[in-house]
Protein backbone atom coordinates (compact mmCIF):
# COMPACT_ATOMS: atom_id res chain seq x y z
CA UNK A 1 0.00 0.00 0.00
CA UNK A 2 1.32 3.50 -0.61
CA UNK A 3 3.17 5.58 1.83
CA UNK A 4 2.26 8.70 1.00
CA UNK A 5 -1.04 9.66 -0.65
CA UNK A 6 -1.58 13.01 -2.32
CA UNK A 7 -5.58 13.59 -2.90
CA UNK A 8 -6.80 16.33 -4.70
CA UNK A 9 -4.60 19.12 -3.32
CA UNK A 10 -4.45 22.82 -4.72
CA UNK A 11 -2.26 25.72 -4.63
CA UNK A 12 -2.93 29.15 -5.84
CA UNK A 13 -1.42 31.91 -5.76
CA UNK A 14 -3.48 34.93 -5.96
CA UNK A 15 -4.58 34.54 -9.41
CA UNK A 16 -2.02 31.72 -10.28
CA UNK A 17 -3.28 28.34 -9.98
CA UNK A 18 0.07 26.12 -8.89
CA UNK A 19 -1.53 22.93 -8.35
CA UNK A 20 -4.87 22.43 -9.78
CA UNK A 21 -6.23 18.71 -7.97
CA UNK A 22 -3.21 16.93 -7.96
CA UNK A 23 -3.42 13.11 -6.93
CA UNK A 24 -0.74 10.89 -6.59
CA UNK A 25 0.70 8.28 -4.66
CA UNK A 26 4.60 7.02 -3.40
CA UNK A 27 4.94 3.37 -2.28
CA UNK A 28 7.74 1.78 -0.05
CA UNK A 29 10.43 -0.30 -1.86
CA UNK A 30 10.59 1.64 -4.93
CA UNK A 31 11.19 4.89 -6.56
CA UNK A 32 8.80 7.17 -7.73
CA UNK A 33 9.66 9.74 -10.30
CA UNK A 34 7.89 13.42 -10.14
CA UNK A 35 8.71 14.93 -13.71
CA UNK A 36 7.32 18.08 -15.76
CA UNK A 37 8.64 20.94 -17.56
CA UNK A 38 9.61 24.58 -16.01
CA UNK A 39 7.08 25.98 -14.24
CA UNK A 40 4.92 22.71 -14.11
CA UNK A 41 4.93 22.80 -10.08
CA UNK A 42 6.98 19.93 -9.00
CA UNK A 43 8.64 22.67 -6.17
CA UNK A 44 5.35 23.47 -5.25
CA UNK A 45 4.13 20.24 -4.67
CA UNK A 46 7.33 19.18 -2.40
CA UNK A 47 6.77 22.06 -0.47
CA UNK A 48 3.24 20.95 0.14
CA UNK A 49 4.36 17.21 1.03
CA UNK A 50 7.02 18.60 3.71
CA UNK A 51 4.52 21.64 5.48
CA UNK A 52 6.56 24.53 4.17
CA UNK A 53 3.55 25.07 1.91
CA UNK A 54 -0.03 24.94 2.89
CA UNK A 55 -2.70 24.14 0.19
CA UNK A 56 -5.62 25.76 -0.71
CA UNK A 57 -7.67 22.06 -1.28
CA UNK A 58 -7.25 18.53 -0.78
CA UNK A 59 -4.98 16.06 1.74
CA UNK A 60 -1.23 15.06 2.23
CA UNK A 61 -1.80 11.86 4.30
CA UNK A 62 0.89 9.74 5.95
CA UNK A 63 0.63 5.67 6.28
CA UNK A 64 -2.88 6.31 6.89
CA UNK A 65 -2.61 9.58 9.08
CA UNK A 66 -3.89 13.18 7.78
CA UNK A 67 -0.39 15.06 8.11
CA UNK A 68 -1.90 18.29 5.83
CA UNK A 69 -1.56 20.71 9.07
CA UNK A 70 1.60 19.24 10.83
CA UNK A 71 4.53 21.79 11.03
CA UNK A 72 7.63 20.05 8.75
CA UNK A 73 9.47 19.46 11.72
CA UNK A 74 6.73 17.13 12.84
CA UNK A 75 6.39 15.40 9.31
CA UNK A 76 10.73 15.07 9.32
CA UNK A 77 9.40 12.78 12.87
CA UNK A 78 6.83 10.65 11.19
CA UNK A 79 9.31 9.71 8.49
CA UNK A 80 9.75 12.55 6.05
CA UNK A 81 13.29 13.57 4.88
CA UNK A 82 14.45 15.81 1.93
CA UNK A 83 17.66 17.22 -0.03
CA UNK A 84 17.74 20.26 -1.70
CA UNK A 85 17.87 21.33 -4.96
CA UNK A 86 20.65 23.84 -4.24
CA UNK A 87 23.43 21.50 -1.73
CA UNK A 88 22.67 22.50 1.92
CA UNK A 89 24.98 20.85 3.76
CA UNK A 90 27.23 22.72 6.43
CA UNK A 91 30.03 23.28 4.45
CA UNK A 92 32.40 24.09 7.52
CA UNK A 93 31.90 21.28 8.73
CA UNK A 94 33.47 17.83 8.23
CA UNK A 95 31.64 14.61 6.12
CA UNK A 96 31.55 12.90 9.17
CA UNK A 97 30.11 15.60 11.39
CA UNK A 98 27.41 16.39 8.84
CA UNK A 99 26.01 12.78 9.00
CA UNK A 100 26.65 13.20 13.01
CA UNK A 101 24.33 15.79 13.34
CA UNK A 102 21.18 14.50 11.87
CA UNK A 103 21.86 11.11 13.72
CA UNK A 104 21.94 13.35 16.90
CA UNK A 105 19.22 15.47 16.48
CA UNK A 106 16.91 12.34 15.80
CA UNK A 107 18.42 10.42 19.03
CA UNK A 108 17.27 14.03 20.98
CA UNK A 109 13.94 13.73 19.80
CA UNK A 110 13.17 10.10 19.25
CA UNK A 111 14.36 9.09 22.49
CA UNK A 112 15.93 5.62 20.57
CA UNK A 113 18.41 4.21 22.36
CA UNK A 114 21.04 4.55 20.02
CA UNK A 115 24.42 5.24 19.45
CA UNK A 116 25.00 8.30 17.08
CA UNK A 117 28.46 7.73 15.86
CA UNK A 118 27.97 4.23 15.08
CA UNK A 119 25.09 5.48 12.38
CA UNK A 120 27.74 8.02 11.04
CA UNK A 121 30.16 4.94 10.77
CA UNK A 122 27.59 2.88 8.95
CA UNK A 123 26.46 5.29 6.56
CA UNK A 124 29.92 6.35 5.82
CA UNK A 125 30.65 3.12 4.70
CA UNK A 126 27.54 2.36 2.70
CA UNK A 127 27.37 5.82 0.81
CA UNK A 128 31.60 5.16 0.44
CA UNK A 129 32.82 8.33 2.01
CA UNK A 130 35.00 6.91 4.41
CA UNK A 131 37.89 7.70 2.33
CA UNK A 132 36.97 12.14 3.11
CA UNK A 133 35.14 11.56 6.36
CA UNK A 134 37.48 14.43 7.87
CA UNK A 135 36.98 16.03 5.00
CA UNK A 136 35.17 19.80 4.74
CA UNK A 137 32.45 19.88 2.81
CA UNK A 138 32.94 22.88 1.16
CA UNK A 139 35.90 21.26 -0.61
CA UNK A 140 34.48 18.24 -1.83
CA UNK A 141 33.22 18.28 -5.55
CA UNK A 142 29.55 17.95 -6.31
CA UNK A 143 29.26 14.57 -6.52
CA UNK A 144 30.42 13.79 -3.41
CA UNK A 145 28.75 16.81 -1.58
CA UNK A 146 25.24 15.74 -2.81
CA UNK A 147 26.24 11.89 -1.82
CA UNK A 148 27.03 13.82 1.93
CA UNK A 149 23.79 15.49 1.91
CA UNK A 150 21.64 12.04 1.16
CA UNK A 151 23.71 10.23 4.18
CA UNK A 152 22.93 12.99 6.52
CA UNK A 153 19.17 12.38 4.99
CA UNK A 154 19.46 9.06 6.12
CA UNK A 155 20.66 9.38 9.53
CA UNK A 156 17.25 10.85 10.57
CA UNK A 157 16.51 6.98 9.67
CA UNK A 158 13.03 7.86 7.15
CA UNK A 159 10.66 5.76 5.55
CA UNK A 160 9.96 8.67 2.77
CA UNK A 161 13.36 9.83 0.87
CA UNK A 162 12.14 13.33 -0.79
CA UNK A 163 15.09 14.23 -3.41
CA UNK A 164 15.21 17.05 -5.05
CA UNK A 165 17.09 17.50 -8.34
CA UNK A 166 19.63 15.00 -6.80
CA UNK A 167 21.96 14.67 -10.31
CA UNK A 168 21.89 18.53 -10.41
CA UNK A 169 25.75 19.25 -11.04
CA UNK A 170 26.44 15.63 -11.66
CA UNK A 171 28.91 14.04 -14.50
CA UNK A 172 27.95 10.70 -16.08
CA UNK A 173 29.65 8.32 -13.98
CA UNK A 174 28.24 10.19 -10.38
CA UNK A 175 24.72 10.30 -11.94
CA UNK A 176 25.18 6.27 -12.68
CA UNK A 177 26.19 5.56 -9.33
CA UNK A 178 23.55 7.62 -7.83
CA UNK A 179 21.12 5.79 -9.24
CA UNK A 180 22.76 2.09 -8.30
CA UNK A 181 22.77 3.54 -4.84
CA UNK A 182 18.91 4.75 -4.92
CA UNK A 183 18.30 0.80 -6.31
CA UNK A 184 20.05 -0.30 -3.07
CA UNK A 185 18.34 1.67 -0.69
CA UNK A 186 14.73 0.91 -1.79
CA UNK A 187 16.09 -2.53 -1.59
CA UNK A 188 15.68 -2.09 2.27
CA UNK A 189 11.93 -1.10 2.47
CA UNK A 190 12.67 3.05 1.82
CA UNK A 191 10.16 4.86 -0.42
CA UNK A 192 11.97 7.47 -2.57
CA UNK A 193 9.85 10.58 -4.42
CA UNK A 194 12.48 11.87 -6.79
CA UNK A 195 12.41 15.21 -8.64
CA UNK A 196 14.50 15.57 -11.33
CA UNK A 197 15.26 16.83 -15.05
CA UNK A 198 18.16 14.17 -16.05
CA UNK A 199 15.48 11.88 -18.26
CA UNK A 200 17.82 8.87 -18.43
CA UNK A 201 18.36 8.74 -14.96
CA UNK A 202 15.15 8.94 -14.21
CA UNK A 203 14.26 6.31 -16.88
CA UNK A 204 16.96 3.96 -15.47
CA UNK A 205 16.15 4.40 -11.45
CA UNK A 206 12.36 4.57 -11.11
CA UNK A 207 9.43 2.15 -11.56
CA UNK A 208 6.60 4.74 -11.72
CA UNK A 209 6.59 8.17 -12.97
CA UNK A 210 3.71 11.05 -12.49
CA UNK A 211 3.94 14.04 -14.89
CA UNK A 212 3.11 17.61 -14.02
CA UNK A 213 2.39 20.06 -16.74
CA UNK A 214 0.74 23.64 -15.68
CA UNK A 215 0.27 22.07 -12.45
CA UNK A 216 -1.99 18.79 -13.46
CA UNK A 217 -1.30 15.54 -13.43
CA UNK A 218 -1.22 14.46 -17.13
CA UNK A 219 0.19 10.73 -17.37
CA UNK A 220 0.96 7.86 -14.91
CA UNK A 221 2.94 4.67 -15.46
CA UNK A 222 6.36 3.12 -15.95
CA UNK A 223 8.95 4.51 -17.50
CA UNK A 224 8.07 2.91 -20.64
CA UNK A 225 4.46 4.41 -20.67
CA UNK A 226 5.89 7.60 -19.70
CA UNK A 227 8.03 7.68 -22.67
CA UNK A 228 5.35 6.17 -25.57
CA UNK A 229 3.14 8.94 -24.73
CA UNK A 230 1.91 11.50 -26.76
CA UNK A 231 0.94 14.32 -23.67
CA UNK A 232 3.75 13.70 -22.26
CA UNK A 233 6.01 14.63 -25.55
CA UNK A 234 3.95 17.40 -26.30
CA UNK A 235 4.41 18.58 -22.81
CA UNK A 236 8.10 18.31 -23.15
CA UNK A 237 8.64 19.44 -27.10
CA UNK A 238 5.48 21.85 -27.97
CA UNK A 239 3.69 20.27 -31.02
CA UNK A 240 5.19 18.58 -33.65
CA UNK A 241 3.84 20.42 -36.77
CA UNK A 242 4.79 18.26 -38.83
CA UNK A 243 2.69 15.31 -37.70
CA UNK A 244 -0.27 17.71 -36.78
CA UNK A 245 -3.32 16.25 -38.78
CA UNK A 246 -5.62 18.95 -37.20
CA UNK A 247 -4.14 21.72 -38.28
CA UNK A 248 -6.39 23.78 -40.51
CA UNK A 249 -3.96 26.01 -41.62
CA UNK A 250 -3.12 26.65 -45.48
CA UNK A 251 -0.27 24.45 -46.74
CA UNK A 252 2.60 25.70 -47.87
CA UNK A 253 4.47 26.14 -51.51
CA UNK A 254 7.36 23.85 -51.98
CA UNK A 255 9.50 26.59 -52.36
CA UNK A 256 8.30 28.22 -48.58
CA UNK A 257 8.50 24.43 -47.04
CA UNK A 258 12.33 24.28 -48.18
CA UNK A 259 12.79 28.42 -46.91
CA UNK A 260 11.67 27.75 -43.31
CA UNK A 261 13.66 24.05 -43.06
CA UNK A 262 16.45 23.60 -45.24
CA UNK A 263 19.47 23.78 -43.29
CA UNK A 264 22.76 26.23 -44.28
CA UNK A 265 24.05 24.98 -47.69
CA UNK A 266 28.02 23.56 -46.97
CA UNK A 267 30.84 25.22 -48.69
CA UNK A 268 31.46 21.87 -50.21
CA UNK A 269 28.27 22.91 -53.14
CA UNK A 270 30.31 26.19 -54.29
CA UNK A 271 28.40 28.64 -51.79
CA UNK A 272 30.48 30.13 -48.79
CA UNK A 273 29.81 29.41 -45.96
CA UNK A 274 28.63 32.34 -43.42
CA UNK A 275 31.47 33.72 -41.35
CA UNK A 276 31.97 32.65 -37.97
CA UNK A 277 30.21 35.71 -35.62
CA UNK A 278 31.08 33.52 -32.09
CA UNK A 279 33.31 30.96 -31.37
CA UNK A 280 33.23 28.39 -28.26
CA UNK A 281 36.07 26.42 -28.00
CA UNK A 282 36.24 23.66 -25.03
CA UNK A 283 35.04 25.80 -22.56
CA UNK A 284 34.26 24.76 -19.06
CA UNK A 285 32.52 26.96 -16.91
CA UNK A 286 30.24 26.83 -13.55
CA UNK A 287 29.22 27.91 -10.17
CA UNK A 288 32.10 27.16 -7.46
CA UNK A 289 32.58 23.84 -6.83
CA UNK A 290 29.93 23.26 -9.36
CA UNK A 291 30.92 22.55 -12.81
CA UNK A 292 28.57 22.90 -15.61
CA UNK A 293 30.38 23.28 -18.86
CA UNK A 294 32.29 20.09 -19.40
CA UNK A 295 33.79 20.90 -22.48
CA UNK A 296 31.10 23.17 -24.71
CA UNK A 297 32.49 23.38 -28.19
CA UNK A 298 30.08 25.71 -30.30
CA UNK A 299 29.94 28.41 -33.62
CA UNK A 300 27.71 30.79 -34.56
CA UNK A 301 27.61 31.70 -37.69
CA UNK A 302 26.44 35.10 -39.16
CA UNK A 303 22.73 35.18 -40.02
CA UNK A 304 22.31 32.26 -39.11
CA UNK A 305 19.37 31.46 -36.01
CA UNK A 306 20.80 28.41 -34.16
CA UNK A 307 18.67 26.57 -31.33
CA UNK A 308 20.04 25.39 -28.51
CA UNK A 309 17.68 22.45 -26.88
CA UNK A 310 17.83 20.28 -23.81
CA UNK A 311 16.88 19.29 -20.88
CA UNK A 312 16.55 21.41 -17.55
CA UNK A 313 19.80 21.22 -16.14
CA UNK A 314 21.68 20.58 -19.32
CA UNK A 315 23.83 23.91 -19.00
CA UNK A 316 21.92 25.86 -21.64
CA UNK A 317 21.35 28.94 -19.86
CA UNK A 318 24.91 28.75 -18.69
CA UNK A 319 26.14 28.83 -22.19
CA UNK A 320 24.04 32.10 -23.00
CA UNK A 321 26.32 33.56 -19.19
CA UNK A 322 29.47 32.52 -20.82
CA UNK A 323 28.12 34.50 -24.02
CA UNK A 324 27.01 37.57 -22.46
CA UNK A 325 29.94 37.71 -19.98
CA UNK A 326 27.76 37.11 -16.58
CA UNK A 327 29.97 33.84 -16.23
CA UNK A 328 33.80 33.36 -16.54
CA UNK A 329 35.47 30.44 -18.31
CA UNK A 330 37.63 28.74 -15.93
CA UNK A 331 38.82 27.18 -19.42
CA UNK A 332 38.80 27.07 -22.93
CA UNK A 333 38.55 29.69 -25.32
CA UNK A 334 35.68 32.38 -26.18
CA UNK A 335 36.19 33.95 -29.24
CA UNK A 336 34.01 37.15 -30.53
CA UNK A 337 33.90 38.74 -33.98
CA UNK A 338 37.49 37.37 -34.14
CA UNK A 339 39.20 38.69 -30.97
CA UNK A 340 39.85 36.47 -27.73
CA UNK A 341 36.94 37.56 -25.06
CA UNK A 342 37.97 35.51 -22.27
CA UNK A 343 36.86 37.42 -19.50
CA UNK A 344 35.12 40.04 -21.05
CA UNK A 345 32.82 42.01 -18.75
CA UNK A 346 29.34 42.37 -20.25
CA UNK A 347 29.07 45.90 -20.63
CA UNK A 348 32.00 45.13 -22.96
CA UNK A 349 30.35 42.75 -25.08
CA UNK A 350 27.06 43.69 -25.59
CA UNK A 351 29.11 47.48 -26.72
CA UNK A 352 30.64 44.52 -29.26
CA UNK A 353 27.32 44.03 -30.29
CA UNK A 354 26.02 40.69 -28.34
CA UNK A 355 22.73 41.35 -26.41
CA UNK A 356 20.27 39.23 -24.58
CA UNK A 357 16.92 38.98 -24.11
CA UNK A 358 16.54 37.14 -20.69
CA UNK A 359 13.92 34.75 -19.89
CA UNK A 360 11.04 36.93 -18.18
CA UNK A 361 11.55 39.21 -21.05
CA UNK A 362 13.37 42.01 -18.78
CA UNK A 363 11.51 45.09 -19.48
CA UNK A 364 10.77 47.66 -17.33
CA UNK A 365 7.05 46.85 -15.96
CA UNK A 366 6.56 50.53 -14.75
CA UNK A 367 7.43 52.68 -17.54
CA UNK A 368 5.91 52.88 -20.72
CA UNK A 369 6.12 51.17 -23.65
CA UNK A 370 7.99 54.80 -24.83
CA UNK A 371 9.60 55.61 -21.57
CA UNK A 372 11.13 51.67 -22.10
CA UNK A 373 12.33 52.24 -25.53
CA UNK A 374 14.28 55.37 -24.40
CA UNK A 375 16.17 53.69 -22.34
CA UNK A 376 18.31 51.50 -25.21
CA UNK A 377 19.75 55.39 -26.17
CA UNK A 378 22.41 54.27 -23.78
CA UNK A 379 23.86 52.03 -26.59
CA UNK A 380 24.57 55.96 -29.20
CA UNK A 381 21.27 54.62 -31.23
CA UNK A 382 18.60 58.14 -31.60
CA UNK A 383 15.52 57.45 -30.13
CA UNK A 384 13.98 58.31 -33.76
CA UNK A 385 15.72 55.71 -35.35
CA UNK A 386 14.70 53.09 -32.02
CA UNK A 387 10.94 54.21 -32.57
CA UNK A 388 11.09 53.74 -35.97
CA UNK A 389 12.69 50.35 -36.14
CA UNK A 390 10.58 49.16 -32.82
CA UNK A 391 7.01 50.64 -34.47
CA UNK A 392 7.76 49.32 -38.09
CA UNK A 393 8.22 45.85 -36.79
CA UNK A 394 6.04 45.78 -34.20
CA UNK A 395 3.04 48.00 -34.77
CA UNK A 396 0.99 46.80 -32.05
CA UNK A 397 3.56 48.29 -29.80
CA UNK A 398 2.89 52.25 -31.37
CA UNK A 399 -0.58 51.35 -30.47
CA UNK A 400 0.44 51.32 -27.02
CA UNK A 401 3.27 53.42 -27.13
CA UNK A 402 2.20 55.37 -23.63
CA UNK A 403 0.66 52.26 -21.70
CA UNK A 404 2.80 50.87 -18.70
CA UNK A 405 4.73 48.08 -20.11
CA UNK A 406 3.76 45.85 -16.76
CA UNK A 407 -0.02 46.25 -17.69
CA UNK A 408 0.36 44.46 -21.13
CA UNK A 409 0.08 41.07 -22.47
CA UNK A 410 2.81 38.42 -22.31
CA UNK A 411 3.32 38.04 -25.75
CA UNK A 412 3.30 42.45 -26.07
CA UNK A 413 6.00 42.80 -23.48
CA UNK A 414 8.38 39.66 -25.33
CA UNK A 415 7.49 42.02 -28.65
CA UNK A 416 8.84 45.07 -26.43
CA UNK A 417 12.14 43.14 -25.36
CA UNK A 418 12.87 42.21 -28.83
CA UNK A 419 12.44 46.00 -30.31
CA UNK A 420 14.61 47.37 -27.16
CA UNK A 421 17.42 44.85 -27.64
CA UNK A 422 17.01 45.68 -31.81
CA UNK A 423 17.38 49.33 -30.55
CA UNK A 424 21.19 48.45 -30.08
CA UNK A 425 21.87 47.54 -33.13
CA UNK A 426 22.88 43.97 -32.58
CA UNK A 427 25.09 41.81 -34.47
CA UNK A 428 24.49 38.84 -32.19
CA UNK A 429 20.95 38.11 -30.51
CA UNK A 430 20.53 35.29 -26.87
CA UNK A 431 17.46 34.63 -26.69
CA UNK A 432 16.09 32.88 -23.59
CA UNK A 433 12.83 30.94 -23.30
CA UNK A 434 11.08 33.42 -26.17
CA UNK A 435 8.29 31.49 -25.98
CA UNK A 436 7.50 30.85 -21.58
CA UNK A 437 3.85 31.53 -21.11
CA UNK A 438 3.05 32.40 -24.23
CA UNK A 439 0.03 31.58 -26.72
CA UNK A 440 0.91 28.94 -29.67
CA UNK A 441 -0.04 31.91 -32.03
CA UNK A 442 1.84 34.72 -30.27
CA UNK A 443 4.97 32.79 -30.04
CA UNK A 444 4.82 31.75 -33.69
CA UNK A 445 4.51 35.18 -34.45
CA UNK A 446 7.27 36.27 -32.69
CA UNK A 447 9.26 33.43 -33.85
CA UNK A 448 8.80 34.84 -37.71
CA UNK A 449 9.77 38.25 -36.53
CA UNK A 450 12.69 36.56 -35.17
CA UNK A 451 13.97 34.77 -38.74
CA UNK A 452 12.95 38.27 -40.23
CA UNK A 453 16.09 39.79 -38.13
CA UNK A 454 18.20 36.81 -38.91
CA UNK A 455 18.06 37.73 -42.48
CA UNK A 456 19.18 41.09 -42.01
CA UNK A 457 22.35 39.56 -40.53
CA UNK A 458 21.99 39.05 -36.91
CA UNK A 459 23.16 35.64 -35.66
CA UNK A 460 20.82 34.39 -33.24
CA UNK A 461 21.17 31.71 -30.59
CA UNK A 462 17.94 30.55 -28.90
CA UNK A 463 17.40 28.67 -26.34
CA UNK A 464 13.74 27.14 -26.09
CA UNK A 465 12.01 24.38 -24.17
CA UNK A 466 9.54 23.76 -26.24
CA UNK A 467 11.99 22.53 -28.99
CA UNK A 468 9.11 22.02 -32.19
CA UNK A 469 8.38 25.86 -31.90
CA UNK A 470 11.94 27.12 -32.95
CA UNK A 471 13.23 24.17 -34.84
CA UNK A 472 11.30 25.20 -38.18
CA UNK A 473 13.29 28.99 -38.44
CA UNK A 474 16.72 27.64 -37.11
CA UNK A 475 19.47 26.64 -39.62
CA UNK A 476 21.30 24.49 -37.02
CA UNK A 477 20.29 22.93 -34.16
CA UNK A 478 22.33 22.14 -31.26
CA UNK A 479 21.48 18.96 -28.05
CA UNK A 480 22.77 19.37 -24.87
CA UNK A 481 22.88 17.25 -22.16
CA UNK A 482 25.63 16.85 -18.99
CA UNK A 483 27.23 20.42 -19.59
CA UNK A 484 28.08 18.99 -23.13
CA UNK A 485 27.11 19.49 -26.65
CA UNK A 486 26.31 16.27 -27.70
CA UNK A 487 24.85 16.53 -31.38
CA UNK A 488 24.83 19.43 -33.62
CA UNK A 489 23.25 19.56 -36.75
CA UNK A 490 20.17 20.21 -39.42
CA UNK A 491 16.88 20.54 -37.46
CA UNK A 492 15.08 17.58 -39.25
CA UNK A 493 18.28 15.53 -38.08
CA UNK A 494 18.36 16.73 -34.15
CA UNK A 495 14.17 17.08 -34.03
CA UNK A 496 14.81 12.96 -34.80
CA UNK A 497 16.46 12.79 -31.66
CA UNK A 498 15.00 15.04 -29.26
CA UNK A 499 12.45 12.50 -27.92
CA UNK A 500 15.49 10.51 -26.27
CA UNK A 501 17.08 14.00 -24.99
CA UNK A 502 14.47 14.89 -23.17
CA UNK A 503 12.60 11.52 -21.88
CA UNK A 504 15.56 9.13 -22.18
CA UNK A 505 13.74 7.02 -24.64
Amino acid sequence: MPLLNIESVSVSFGGLQALSDVTIDVEPGMVTGLIGPNGAGKTTLFNVITGLQPPTSGLVSFDGQDISKLKPHKRARVGMARTFQRLEAFGSLSVRDNILVAAEMRQGWSRESFDPSQVADELLERIKLGDVREERVDTLPTGTARLVELARALAAKPRLLLLDEPSSGLNEEETDEMSALLLDLVGDGLAVLLVEHDMPFVMETCARIHVLDFGRIIATGTPHEIQGSDVVRAAYLGADEASDSTSDSAPESATESATRTTPRIPAATGIATPPVAVDLRDIRAGYGNIEVLRGVTLALHVGEVIALLGPNGAGKSTTLKVLSGQVIPTSGEYEAFGRLANGAATDSLCRAGICTIPEGRGVFPNLTVTENLRMMTHSGTEFAAIKERAFAQFPRLKERQKQVAGTMSGGEQQMLAIARALGTNPRVLLLDELSMGLAPLIVEELYEIVAQIARSGVTILIIEQFAHDVLHIAHQAAIMLHGRIQEIGDPHTIADQLAEAYLGS
